[in-house]
């Protein structure tokens, strides 16, 4: 005769608990990886508000320009009067009736806040001619000036 086998099953309880263990490991780790997100792109957004901060704090004032007599030559001098130092790292020359560019590259041209800075540059320059001069910056900003040639 047969004997009847006895089957043994989990119980409604321990797949229960087996299930809401699974459901709050997928749950910690879900948090854990939105936390850890928007931590990063808090930290992102932070330096682009700084960067664009420290931007809108540059400014640059040309006081004097003038063109050399003796030899083809321009002097500039500019003074920081924003509220943090800066640092020119190119100067453009461009003149406006030709459209030729002149370019100069720099790299120390820091000024610190309320400092002041000259530059020396040779350009052959044509007399009663218009003359747009960019400042660039390490930050990416532009001041443009435009002077007459005498």
């Amino acid at each position: 005769m047969f004997k009847a086998r006895k089957r043994r099953a989990l119980s409604s309880v321990v797949t229960g608990a087996i299930l809401l263990s699974a459901v709050s490991i997928m749950g910690l780790m879900i948090v854990t990886w939105a936390n850890s997100n928007l931590q990063t792109h808090q930290a992102e957004l932070d330096q682009t508000f700084a960067d664009n901060h420290n931007k809108i704090n540059e400014r640059i004032l040309v006081e004097h320009v003038w063109f050399g007599n003796t030899g083809p030559s321009i002097n500039m001098t500019i003074s920081n009067t924003g509220t943090l130092g800066l640092n020119v790292t190119e100067i453009k020359i461009q003149n406006i009736d030709s459209g030729q560019i002149y370019t100069y590259s720099k790299s120390g041209g820091g000024i610190i806040k309320g400092g002041e800075m000259s530059f020396n540059e040779t350009l052959s320059w044509v007399a009663d001619t218009a003359y747009e001069i960019s400042f660039f910056t390490d930050r990416g900003n532009i001041f443009k000036s435009e002077v007459l040639s005498p």
